[in-house]
């Protein structure tokens, strides 16, 4: 297996299907008391798998000048990541892709390495993404990676992210 870096204008009209299953969440839980915040996220099963599936352009507008690679097994392609500069020496990865019948084989650890590496030799800082809370099988990967959790946006994707147990997760990794 091998990554290349790819052209991102052959990407621009591509549609992807994103999709995962997952028996657990980290529920958000906040409480003040005037004087002080707390701030929980507890670890929770799904009565049944949540699964969340959706098709959208890989090349959305909002990301303005994306870098990607590929992971490659001969001329078969297994995934894709793409990330980009972002104006405080970070590098955010928009997108990491493995195909459903390549997970579990290292793809995604290699993807990430190829993230990774663009981003020392570039001098960045760290690398950023996010997930939500809901998608426990991204959040463990990216914990066993290295990543951090930095923060969190309640109402990111709607008013009701946190009743949905769809929490934005920001994570970091430091370089």
């Amino acid at each position: 297996m091998e990554t290349i870096a790819l052209d991102p204008e052959s990407l621009s009209r591509r549609t992807v299907r994103y999709s995962y299953s997952s028996e657990r969440y980290y529920d958000l839980v906040i409480e003040n008391d005037s004087d002080r915040w707390t701030v929980d996220l507890l670890l929770k099963e799904f009565p049944a798998p949540f699964v969340k599936e959706e098709s959208y352009n890989l090349l959305d507008p909002f990301k303005e000048h994306p870098i990607a690679y590929g992971a490659f097994d001969g001329c078969k392609e297994l995934g894709l990541v793409l990330f980009e500069r972002e104006w405080n020496n970070s590098l955010r990865i928009w997108d990491i892709l493995v195909w459903e019948e390549c997970r579990r084989m290292g793809v995604g650890r290699k993807l990430m390495d190829a993230a990774r590496d663009y981003a020392i030799t570039s001098g960045m800082r760290r690398l950023v993404l996010e997930t939500q809370s809901c998608n426990y099988p991204a959040i463990s990967f990216y914990l066993k990676y290295g990543f951090e959790l930095a923060g969190f946006d309640t109402a990111c994707y709607s008013n009701e992210d946190i009743e949905r147990r769809e929490v934005r997760l920001e994570f970091h990794y430091l370089l």
